[in-house]
């Protein structure tokens, strides 16, 4: 691809691929304007790494999106979680401000959301020693958060406290509970993959080896074996013994945020992801976040980051990332019961590269995703709609197209929809930078209604 430079060629690629509107629209009433699609940058090209945006609508129509913003991402000390505000009634964005710094430490993947008490929650995580499985869960929460500009004012702060496993004072035994719930899950999905041809086929994607490599690792972390101590477990004659056992702290760390919470009356629904493990849970409240509680995990292959989506009939789907081997398709797992257990993990008929993607249930009924709708690369991003609770998505508009190997990308989005009805995302934008330059990046803005999506 020809090396655009300056201000000129940015323009140029950005209209070419349709990051910012060929002619300049007037954004301070979206209403009128909203048969289209309208995208704005947040802020300015620059080189620093941004990432990782989420939006929330604000009571009186401003919208704030969040971003984390540094010279890297878990290796980068200087990374912390940025924000910005835009006036409904002018169409502006304010300047940048510090939304969450943990000074020295990288601070990743902010998610927004207003809760039943209409307060302002910011969630994110503090990587605490450069790897993923180090990750530390925190939040914020603003009940003074309708500034013109700057940060809000936060009331409290605290850590999520995960413990997914029940309580195991004298170590990890055999009787494990978590570990025998992993082994069940495992099974299962490695009998279903074997049925479907993707282990001990010649032709699949999944061997023998590499399922038992994995497992070794997973259950390394779950078994608590890179934290020993002495404790206490059962024999085979039923009788207390003490032993060297492995201890639950590496299961309790490194769970990470991305999407923003499902809400159902009372109960919170906080999806939640670790690298570590390359599976998913969720973490539920049923107080607004005074005790947490945990779902079972959420167990396939490389399914992560997952986006939650609530069905006429109750149940809950869950979309996932997929880190998996092909077929690169975002996975898909079903809870009946408000969250607590989930179904073995499925492709579904979406593709996905291994990126993020976000659903959101229209008020209509119909569900919007919006995801990068390619097995291989960044370059394109789209959104695409269902008539019948993800059974389908006949209807698809791309919001960003580049080629690919190219450094044109459109990637990790999130989506809202406002109380006007308008569809709004916000994901990272990444075009090249100058000739021999690190590529460029912003965060951008994009609305349009139902009836676009549709036409």
């Amino acid at each position: 691809m020809k090396q655009y430079t300056g201000f000129l060629g940015i323009s140029l690629l950005l209209i070419f691929y349709g990051c910012l509107p060929g002619e300049k629209k007037s954004t301070e009433n979206i209403d009128q304007a909203s048969d289209t699609l309208i995208p704005e940058q947040i802020f300015p090209f620059q080189s620093q790494h941004c990432h990782g945006s989420s939006n929330v609508e604000l009571p009186n129509k401003d919208l704030m999106v969040a971003w984390f913003q540094g010279s890297g991402e878990r290796t980068a000390d200087d990374v912390a979680i940025k924000g910005a505000r835009r006036d409904h009634k002018t169409g502006k964005w304010s300047e940048p401000f510090t939304l969450a710094d943990v000074p020295d430490f990288p601070d990743i993947n902010p998610v927004l959301f207003l809760d039943g008490k209409s307060r302002l929650w910011l969630i994110w995580y503090t990587v605490m020693a450069y790897q993923w499985e180090s990750s530390i869960l925190k939040y914020r929460i603003s009940d003074n958060y309708m500034q013109e500009s700057g940060s809000p004012e936060w009331k409290w702060q605290d850590m999520i406290h995960l413990k997914p496993d029940g309580s195991v004072p004298d170590g990890i035994g055999k009787n494990d509970q978590f570990v025998q719930i992993l082994t069940r899950k495992y099974d299962e999905f490695h009998k279903d993959l074997v049925s479907k041809g993707f282990i001990n086929n010649k032709n699949g994607p999944v061997t023998d080896e590499l399922w038992e490599r994995a497992l070794a690792q997973y259950f390394s972390i779950a078994k608590g074996t890179r934290f020993t101590a002495a404790g206490t477990d059962i024999n085979e004659k039923g009788e207390r013994v003490r032993t060297e056992l492995g201890f639950p702290l590496q299961r309790r760390i490194g769970w990470q945020s991305r999407n923003k919470p499902l809400i159902i009356g009372n109960r919170m629904l906080l999806p939640l992801y670790s690298d570590g493990f390359d599976f998913s849970l969720i973490a539920i409240t049923d107080n607004w976040g005074e005790t947490w509680h945990f779902s079972e995990p959420i167990v396939g292959a490389g399914s992560i980051q997952p986006s939650l989506a609530l069905r006429k009939d109750s149940s809950i789907v869950a979309y996932m990332r997929d880190n998996g081997p092909p077929p690169k398709r975002l996975a898909k797992s079903i809870s009946t019961d408000k969250g607590k257990t989930w179904s073995m993990v499925e492709d579904s008929d979406v593709p996905n590269p291994g990126t993020a993607a976000d659903v959101v249930v229209l008020r209509s009924g119909n569900w919007a995703l919006v995801h990068n709708d390619i097995e291989e690369g960044r370059h394109r991003l789209s959104v695409w709609l269902s008539k019948d609770e993800g059974k389908t998505w006949p209807y698809r508009k791309t919001l960003v197209n580049g080629t690919p190997g190219s450094e044109v990308r459109g990637h990790y989005p999130a989506i809202i929809q406002g109380s006007d009805g308008i569809i709004h995302i916000s994901y990272t934008n990444q075009i090249a930078g100058p000739e021999g330059q690190p590529s460029l990046k912003n965060i951008v803005h994009a609305c349009f209604s139902e009836k676009w999506l549709t036409e």
